[in-house]
């Protein structure tokens, strides 16, 4: 594969504070790549927005060649375009230890922290049976990311990768907004 010239242009759609858009814009910048975020709506279901997302969901990435939906998708994408930076791994091991971080992050991370932050943000109804173990399945996924990182500086490798910044955008929100000193 080739990567795409440098010079092309790339519209970030998604709504602010996004933390889904987070890991694209920072690996954006990490790889110098400029990246427009148009003002959006996330009730904007236009055809034409429709047509770059069949589910209408963002964050979507147009680019001149099409568009890119689904956060690490977009994310991969960009850390791909450049190799020197090693944003996707120094080795093809690296890369595919950086996938099995992306994947932790979305099921292990991600899927309990939004079912605890959903409800209290009014997203969806507030069920304490659900909240209960998405705060558990929680603390068991970040009791594996500590364990991980008692030896190492980084995710993966000997310096900041898409790992690194995919989990970290997971955890914003949670932790500045849910995560108490005793959860912590």
């Amino acid at each position: 594969f080739r990567s795409p010239p440098s010079t092309m242009s790339y519209t970030l759609h998604t709504y602010p504070g996004n933390f889904r858009a987070f890991k694209i814009l920072i690996a954006a910048q990490y790889n110098g790549v400029a990246v427009d975020v148009p003002d959006f709506s996330a009730t904007e279901k236009t055809a034409e927005f429709l047509a770059m997302n069949p589910l209408g969901k963002v964050p979507v990435l147009e680019t001149s060649q099409g568009c890119i939906f689904e956060s690490n998708a977009i994310a991969r994408y960009l850390a791909r375009m450049r190799v020197d930076t090693q944003l996707y791994g120094a080795t093809f091991f690296e890369s595919g230890q950086i996938d099995s971080w992306l994947d932790f992050c979305t099921h292990e991370i991600e899927l309990p922290a939004t079912m605890w932050f959903y409800p209290v943000f009014g997203y969806m109804p507030f069920n304490a049976a659900a909240t209960a173990k998405a705060k558990a399945d929680l603390a068991k996924s970040l009791a594996v990311l500590e364990k991980h990182l008692l030896t190492r500086t980084y995710l993966v490798g000997d310096a900041v990768s898409l790992a690194d910044i995919v989990v970290a955008s997971a955890l914003v929100y949670p932790m500045k907004m849910l995560m108490d000193k005793a959860f912590q």
